[in-house]
């Protein structure tokens, strides 16, 4: 069908008919719910992205107007305050400006909520020509695929839900994206209430799923439970949720479904009456009247127990298989694949879709959860908009899209609270691998966060991976995780499968494949209990100094490979403020901190670093 040409208006304020644009095209991308986000695409280019949680130092944060009423609202697990919106338009307001050819929405189809933005955004000055209200799925899969290096691709999108689907399956050709079809497999959901049976702490906002992943390293493969896993991966559903008091933070509502795993008889002795849902259907009244199929939920005592691990890695393994099953009756469609959603941060999914074969390019992105969404909604309107013909991105996605340090203007002032040394950027390196080789931990910030969960350089924590306490000395000192959690590797690309099997380049540690046996003892701080490592390849063009220091590190230790962890307070997203990261040398055991090219060092420690950058 003929797109309909109309009279648009451009960014620069005049009007011209037709239907092509020929000069910028400007459009904010605006996603709203958990792991709020706004986005900016000049041109079918992303050229930065806001996250939420950075900003108000909570995980997953919520920004919503699905009522303009003043004061806090409930809403999942957080309060919500349109006055938390208003002020966050005021960043973007500063730092984007007002006038823009378009605004694009992901909000899971809330239409009142979608209304109540578009009126808060003109009331605050916004201008804009068009308005485009982006389904879920969707807005994933345009971020994938408008990023992508293919001209066409099959698109999976998979997390815990959307308005247009579970588990969605795209085709992306030229300019369009084509829906081929919607799965009825609940993998996000599936995934995530595994690590409540087995007993895992969950996140602020519900989720098991980064914790369960970890747990699976420690597990056995159990043949005979398959039938009944596949069972549970096929036909999970959420049940209806518990009610609480407040906010239902950390899982309260949580109520858990077995399925098949009921019937797995080592797990038996773990069940017990399930308590009564909020809401029953006539059919649940029914067959609770006649005796039949009484609700029963599984808790196993932890993920310190034998069968809690096997569990996790059966499962996980069926779920993986599940996937493959999916994908496989695609390949015919395209040679290239393109995953996002939440679960595209299943590496261990990821590297067995790459060693199946079944595609010959695949597209990961360091940011396929929600937080991506608003950058999604952004590149779909923008092809909408500017009739723009797409054949594949010329360069790597970078994922540096986020802001600078929040308080970088401040760095004088805090410069006059910590003791620290300012270094010429051509020794930064050589210091820094100095530093680590001593097993000293270092919290780096340079330039723009990197957008989504994984830490890649400019948030980063660094720490020597050869000495076999470093993981138990970071969890003490620094970090506090479960002790099941790995740490990850970060290595230079052209050396990396010397030291690990993967097969391409990994730059946005999004796929998990294992450390070579000849080197597993030798890495053991970021080896994973099963040997499998969650690489980070970097190249100097991507990173100059982590590529640099690096390298260094190698000229000291005789490999190029150094632990990278988010540098984050504990509970709180990965931070994006100074004085945030400076603190922690007061509260933790952090050695030092890395701000640009100034080195800094904790309260009366200034005789040690004057010591160290002497040696």
């Amino acid at each position: 069908m003929a797109r309909r040409k109309s009279t648009v208006v451009y960014h620069e304020g005049f009007v011209r008919p037709g239907g092509r644009y020929s000069i910028l095209v400007n459009v904010l991308g605006v996603s709203l719910g958990h792991d709020s986000s706004f986005a900016v695409v000049e041109n079918g280019r992303l050229r930065e992205i806001m996250e939420a949680e950075r900003y108000f130092r909570q995980k997953r944060y919520k920004l919503h107007c699905l009522t303009l009423a003043p004061g806090k609202h409930r809403s999942g697990f957080q309060f919500v305050d349109i006055e938390d919106l208003r002020l966050f338009l005021t960043f973007v307001a500063r730092d984007w400006g007002l006038r823009f050819d378009a605004v694009a929405v992901q909000n899971q189809g809330r239409v009142e909520e979608f209304n109540n933005l578009i009126e808060i955004l003109r009331d605050n000055g916004f201008t804009f020509a068009r308005t485009y209200h982006v389904d879920h799925h969707l807005s994933h899969a345009a971020l994938a695929y408008y990023t992508s290096p293919f001209p066409e691709a099959v698109i999976l999108s998979y997390d815990g839900m959307g308005n247009d689907g579970y588990t969605v399956v795209f085709q992306g050709s030229g300019a369009a994206i084509h829906y081929l079809e919607r799965n009825p497999r609940m993998f996000g959901r599936s995934y995530n209430n595994l690590g409540y049976i087995v007993g895992l702490k969950p996140d602020v906002a519900g989720s098991t799923a980064g914790k369960t992943m970890g747990l699976a390293g420690y597990g056995n493969f159990r043949t005979e439970w398959v039938r009944h896993a596949s069972e549970y991966v096929t036909a999970y559903t959420k049940l209806p949720p518990f009610p609480v008091d407040g906010i239902s933070s950390y899982g309260k509502a949580h109520r858990i479904n077995p399925l098949g795993l009921t019937r797995i008889q080592e797990l038996q002795q773990f069940l017990r009456p399930a308590a009564e849902p909020p809401t029953q259907t006539w059919r649940d009244r029914l067959r609770a009247a006649l005796g039949h199929d009484q609700p029963q939920e599984l808790r196993l005592p932890g993920p310190e127990d034998a069968l809690a691990q096997d569990l996790v890695h059966t499962v996980q393994h069926v779920w993986t298989q599940q996937v493959l099953d999916i994908l496989r009756r695609f390949r015919a469609t395209s040679r290239n694949l393109c995953v996002v959603g939440g679960c595209a941060l299943n590496g261990i999914t990821n590297y067995a879709a790459q060693q199946a074969g079944l595609f010959t390019g695949m597209h990961l992105l360091p940011n396929p959860t929600d937080c991506g969404l608003s950058a999604g909604a952004a590149l779909h309107a923008y092809y909408a908009l500017s009739e723009t013909s797409f054949t594949g991105c010329d360069t790597p996605f970078s994922p540096y899209l986020g802001t600078t340090a929040f308080d970088i203007g401040e760095l004088p002032s805090l410069r006059a609270r910590y003791p620290h040394r300012t270094l010429d950027e051509a020794v930064l390196p050589t210091v820094l691998a100095r530093l680590l080789h001593r097993n000293l931990v270092v919290g780096l910030m340079r330039g723009r966060y990197e957008v989504g969960p994984r830490a890649l350089g400019n948030r980063s924590i660094l720490c020597n991976p050869l000495n076999l306490d470093m993981k138990t000395m970071l969890n003490e000192k620094v970090k506090h995780r479960e002790w099941y959690r790995p740490f990850a590797p970060v290595v230079t690309a052209e050396d990396a499968s010397r030291f690990f099997t993967n097969t391409s380049e990994i730059p946005y540690m999004s796929v998990i494949c294992f450390t070579r046996p000849e080197f597993r003892k030798r890495l053991a701080a970021v080896t994973h209990v099963d040997g499998s490592a969650r690489l980070q390849t970097v190249r100097q063009d991507q990173h100059p100094l982590l590529y640099a220091a690096l390298k260094a590190f190698e000229r000291l230790s005789g490999v190029p490979v150094l632990l990278n962890t988010s540098f984050n307070p504990g509970g709180e997203p990965i931070l994006n403020y100074c004085a945030v990261g400076l603190d922690m040398l007061r509260t933790t055991g952090l050695d030092f901190v890395c701000i640009e090219n100034t080195l800094f060092a904790r309260p009366g420690n200034e005789a040690a670093l004057d010591n160290l950058l002497l040696d």
